[in-house]
């Protein structure tokens, strides 16, 4: 696969081998000199060129897993694997041959090694830069693409890749590992398997020798005892499950009664407790409607209970609520009335005040005044009376019409 920018990813569709597994070595062609699903050749002198400069730089010998920036192995130039054969990195007749030996310091690698042994991961692909590329026209292979020149980065594992020759083996892997480990849990699972099947098969004759068919008398005969014994176990059953019934409800009858006691009759709200202690469904009457339209209704005590203390939360938040209001609604009152007085004295004009009380304290001034020249003049004639003028009623009650007539003329 070639970019815009010239880069280029190839993998193959095959499978490499495990070469070893407990240092885990892989080998395999990871690109092969044919036309790839992408319509790209390869040629073997742009490969042998790529990988000699690839392989004389030994830090950079990457090996990632799909193309991703996590390096989870390394190319090494060869391994003999037990048999004496010897895998070379490098380009022969058919392709690029590598030899991978994978990481066992990261996560990232260790997830790699378990897929490659369960034989998820088998493929490789290569990631680089095509230098060259032209098209060609072939009469077996038809229109292509040739690349020619190319610069070689990464090898890379993947599930299925584009060049279908591209695969690897295991060269070295470690028997006594996991290997052996998946063996024998495979080996548990098939002895268990082996187990679930002859209990099934036991199962399978009980039920068949079940199903056998009685006849009219035995059948007659079980379905009696049968009776009678679910009978007698009913009653038992019953008996017992009546005398627990009785003793709880007695023991809840106590707990609530101890609990009205020390409650009261009045809950928090204000609000009379419904008679013995909590409500029941027994205790919704709708007119028009029975128990019957209320069946869909779980209302056992428990949950009518519930109901209760909630809808009790709810009335006490209500109370408080409102007794909240009332306060917030005087102090809101009086922070009015404060700030109208402050608005009040803000705006008060002392002249005015003052004006006003100058024309009153004059008007006084001058009511004195008056009054003052009035008893002036009450005096003034008190003072100019004359002697003979009686002064108490009981002296002018003792006078004669001759004194009056006199003190009239004024004699």
């Amino acid at each position: 696969m070639l970019s815009s920018e010239g880069l280029l990813l190839k993998s193959g569709e095959g499978f490499f081998d495990i070469l070893k597994s407990d240092d885990l070595i892989i080998g395999g062609y990871a690109s092969i000199e044919v036309v790839d699903k992408q319509n790209d050749l390869i040629t073997l002198e742009a490969l042998d060129d790529a990988v000699h400069k690839f392989m004389g730089e030994t830090s950079y010998r990457n090996v990632m897993s799909n193309h991703s920036n996590v390096q989870v192995g390394e190319v090494i130039e060869s391994y003999r694997d037990k048999n004496g054969t010897i895998h070379k990195t490098g380009v022969d007749d058919v392709g690029f041959y590598v030899v991978i030996k994978l990481r066992e310091d990261i996560e990232k690698a260790k997830e790699i090694s378990r897929g490659i042994r369960k034989g998820t991961l088998r493929s490789f692909s290569i990631g680089g830069q095509a230098i060259s590329k032209r098209s060609r026209t072939n009469s077996e292979l038809g229109k292509y693409n040739e690349i020619d020149k190319l610069e070689l980065h990464e090898v890379t594992i993947c599930e299925k890749g584009i060049n279908p020759e591209a695969k690897f083996d295991i060269l070295k892997q470690d028997v006594g590992g996991e290997k052996q480990m998946s063996e024998k849990l495979e080996k548990a699972l098939e002895e268990l398997n082996g187990l679930m099947s002859q209990v099934n098969d036991i199962r399978k004759e009980g039920m068949e020798e079940k199903m056998e068919p009685m006849s009219d008398k035995e059948k007659l005969d079980t379905m009696s005892d049968d009776d009678d014994d679910d009978m007698r176990s009913m009653n038992a059953s019953s008996e017992k499950q009546t005398m627990e019934t009785k003793a709880e409800k007695e023991e809840d009858k106590t707990e609530e009664k101890k609990a009205l006691d020390e409650e009261g009759a009045r809950n928090e709200a204000g609000e009379t407790v419904i008679e013995g202690g909590s409500p029941k469904a027994s205790s919704i009457k709708l007119k028009g409607y029975d128990n019957e339209d209320f069946s869909t209704l779980n209302l056992s005590a428990e949950n009518v209970e519930k109901a209760y203390e909630q809808f009790k939360a709810e009335q006490l938040e209500k109370i408080a609520y409102d007794d909240l209001q009332k306060q917030f609604a005087a102090r809101f009152e009086a922070e009015k009335e404060v700030r109208k007085e402050s608005a009040e004295r803000a705006e008060y004009d002392a002249k005015s005040e003052v004006a006003i009380l100058k024309e009153e304290f004059a008007e006084l001034r001058k009511s004195l005044t008056e009054k003052d020249n009035e008893i002036r003049k009450s005096a003034e004639v008190a003072m100019s009376l004359p002697d003979n003028l009686p002064t108490s009623i009981e002296d002018a009650a003792n006078m004669s019409w001759d004194e009056i007539h006199n003190l009239a003329r004024g004699d």
